[in-house]
């Protein structure tokens, strides 16, 4: 069964109307077992859509779905799962299979209706508290994303939460980078997902697989993500695995893939108790530049951090991890830190090429453990791990400066460590206030060298 929405200007009074008449469309498919939603070129203004199984909605070149900026309109569409206060959406379902957005169309997520005309003295316009993530799916199996563009979301832009089977391929993810918390995808306790051939660009992380604290029904493991072809771009981490660790994130592929204009290019980072193992990183092109010190984060080309947030949770480890045949340019070092020697463990680095360049920015030569680093806040969420400042250094708990000066490698109580075909191209002369070691290995066990 297919139904076909057109614009319908004569009714422009009604603030509603679209969404109404959209979720009429969306209900009637679902009553029938499933069917295709096309929607026509031309704009529409919606709230909150839920989708029910088997259902296609294809937006057709032109057509562009402009979301509310009034939160009135997303009753409807109320999330199980919770992105810092809000439990809006967008485009929703939970529970149902064979789901597929597609088509050449585009979804404007109006960010400007939820964010201050002016930015703060971080850089930062300050938001709503609650606001609309673009797409959410809970629970859901077969999931498609597909060939259409998103632009300026207001919030996490697609969050997929414990779903299966999921294939997201040619999509465009396009937002404001002055805007806070607006990740483009974040994968969270899914399994079996396949990213491919699309363009990333966020203020936050671009592609993050996480484990999210949740509601029990949907605390998963995330497994088996293959990331590959696609480019990113990210003033905090392009492709981000944690911060939110409560279970498992294992068996992940990126390879092929080109991260240009970010602050960090890849992170793994446990917090919360599950374990990050078994992940590849292959034939990956770097540009990691210094950004605003809000950010996580000193141009990381690798950044790899296991930490406690919880005094009482155990960090789980991270271990079996591959980087291979990585090639950039970046301000800052690779940097693997393990606050408790030995959780960070059996990592190979095996064919690096780093071009270190001067950056104009006063951080330059310090390192970023956040979050969260608030000694009277350990487990606080927002400013408290964002942007809290230490006194004794007047700069954000977590940040401090490398021993001896900026190096291109710094580990720090990682064990089982191999380093081969390590290539370090660096100023000369050397800035007085960089290491003239290349690679500082401190309080590292079994460190296997051919550089």
């Amino acid at each position: 069964m297919k139904l076909t929405l057109t614009p319908q200007w004569a009714n422009t009074d009604d603030k509603n109307h679209d969404t109404l008449r959209f979720q009429k469309a969306l209900d009637t498919l679902a009553q029938q077992g499933g069917g295709t939603l096309e929607v026509e070129s031309g704009c529409y203004r919606l709230g909150g859509l839920t989708l029910g199984s088997n259902i296609t909605l294809s937006l057709q070149a032109g057509a562009e779905l402009w979301v509310s900026d009034d939160g009135q309109d997303f009753g409807q569409a109320t999330t199980k799962s919770q992105a810092e206060c809000s439990r809006w959406a967008f485009l929703y379902a939970y529970g149902a299979h064979n789901i597929t957005i597609c088509g050449a169309g585009k979804i404007n997520g109006n960010a400007d209706g939820w964010f201050d005309a002016q930015a703060d003295d971080m850089g930062y316009r300050k938001p709503a508290e609650q606001r609309p993530r673009m797409i959410v799916f809970e629970d859901c199996r077969h999931v498609q994303l597909r060939d259409f563009t998103i632009e300026n979301a207001p919030m996490w832009t697609i969050h997929l939460v414990a779903c299966e089977l999921v294939k997201v391929h040619g999509i465009t993810i396009d937002n404001d980078l002055s805007l806070a918390n607006t990740d483009a995808l974040d994968i969270d306790s899914c399994q079996q997902v396949h990213i491919s051939n699309s363009h990333f660009s966020a203020a936050d992380d671009t592609i993050c697989l996480k484990t999210s604290r949740k509601p029990a029904p949907l605390q998963r493991p995330t497994r088996h993500v293959v990331v590959n072809n696609c480019t990113l771009r990210s003033k905090s981490c392009a492709v981000k695995i944690g911060t939110e660790t409560w279970e498992d994130i294992e068996d992940i592929c990126v390879t092929n893939c080109a991260i240009y204009e970010s602050n960090r290019a890849i992170g793994i980072v446990s917090r919360d108790g599950g374990r990050l193992r078994r992940m590849i990183f292959s034939n990956i092109t770097f540009n990691c530049e210094m950004v605003h010190a809000c950010h996580w984060g000193k141009a990381d080309p690798v950044y790899l951090s296991a930490r406690f947030r919880d005094p009482a949770i155990q960090p789980g480890a991270i271990e079996f991890i591959q980087f291979r045949g990585l090639t950039g340019v970046s301000e800052g070092a690779v940097n693997l830190h393990s606050e408790q020697p030995g959780l960070v463990r059996q990592v190979i680095i095996d064919g690096l090429q780093l071009t270190q360049s001067i950056s104009a920015s006063p951080e330059q030569g310090l390192y970023d453990i956040r979050p969260p680093c608030n000694p009277l806040s350990p487990t606080g969420m927002g400013l408290d791990n964002a942007w809290c400042l230490n006194p004794d250094t007047q700069r954000a708990y977590g940040v401090e400066a490398y021993p001896g000066g900026l190096p291109a490698l710094y580990c720090c109580g990682v064990n089982g460590l191999t380093l081969r075909n390590i290539d370090v191209f660096r100023p000369q002369p050397l800035p007085s206030d960089w290491n003239e070691q290349a690679v500082v290995l401190v309080e590292c066990d079994g460190v296997k060298q051919d550089v």
